[in-house]
């Protein structure tokens, strides 16, 4: 996700300061930060002196969270308070990405409005982060997005490459049916992150994907785009997973504000999946 916004905020003129931990960024205001350590945090924004900070980094690994909460929320919930704090100080507007898992998922095409209740330890910190951002400063944005896909860093497949290399090889896939989310492109998802932070908006907006799918025809609707065999797509049981975390059965956002808030509007799975196509050079 940080690639892509890197490229973003330079494609458009901006002065782009790009953090990273274990894995060097290619900018030259790169900036290495862990965010395990307060000191790292505030340092960053001392350097920088940003107008607006995107605040991407998290454990997003749901059952990594879930075996380690103490990681969990040092890292999606505490450092967030620290960063939220210290753009109060410079400042600086935030943006923080959020996430559908905040919802238990019992009904899906979730408002801005609605009531969290996360179900996982993921869920729980990130709701963490959103109230740390809430109690800092008016001057923020809370940006919660779904289910993350597209090209980035080979160190770390998504669900969108991850099928596309299995379908590739010719191996077969089982995946879940019966578990909903609005897929979001990570390159689309950049573009709209970057117009909510140069226009300041404050509060919650929701921004995904404008389609609701489950993970099952997600893949197959990847199949297709790829002119794959969508054979080597078997439907699974959730309960039959080995997840450790339990996930939301429908975690779906509605994308109305965004939709009309926005010049980089939420797109529909079939025009995202063309510019994923796009990108791979198919």
């Amino acid at each position: 996700m940080g690639a892509k916004l890197l490229h973003a905020g330079i494609g458009t003129g901006h002065e782009v300061f790009a953090t990273y931990n274990q894995h060097p960024v290619k900018s030259p205001n790169a900036l290495q930060a862990d965010f395990r350590n307060e000191q790292d945090i505030r340092k960053i924004i001392q350097q920088s002196s940003p107008e607006v900070v995107i605040h991407s980094a998290s454990i997003t690994d749901v059952d990594l969270c879930e075996r380690n909460p103490e990681l969990a929320f040092l890292i999606n919930g505490t450092a967030t308070s620290i960063l939220a704090k210290a753009c109060v100080r410079a400042e600086s507007h935030l943006v923080y990405v959020s996430t559908d898992y905040v919802f238990d998922g019992r009904r899906g095409m979730y408002e801005e409005g609605d009531h969290p209740n996360p179900l996982n330890t993921y869920g729980r910190s990130k709701l963490a982060g959103e109230i740390a951002t809430r109690k800092a400063s008016e001057s923020f944005s809370i940006a919660r997005t779904s289910v993350l896909y597209g090209w980035g860093r080979e160190y770390r497949p998504n669900f969108g490459s991850w099928i596309y290399a299995k379908l590739r090889a010719g191996e077969t896939v089982k995946v879940v049916e019966g578990q909903y989310s609005s897929p979001t492109l990570n390159s689309q998802l950049a573009r709209m992150l970057l117009e909510v932070g140069e226009k300041r908006l404050s509060g919650i907006i929701h921004l995904a994907g404008a389609s609701r799918l489950s993970r099952f025809k997600f893949a197959l609707e990847i199949a297709r785009e790829f002119h794959m065999d969508q054979k080597l797509i078997t439907p699974a049981d959730p309960k039959s997973t080995a997840w450790i975390a339990e996930r939301p059965g429908d975690s779906s956002l509605n994308v109305d504000k965004a939709q009309s808030t926005l010049a980089n509007k939420p797109v529909s799975i079939s025009e995202a999946l063309s510019e994923f196509a796009r990108e791979a050079g198919i």
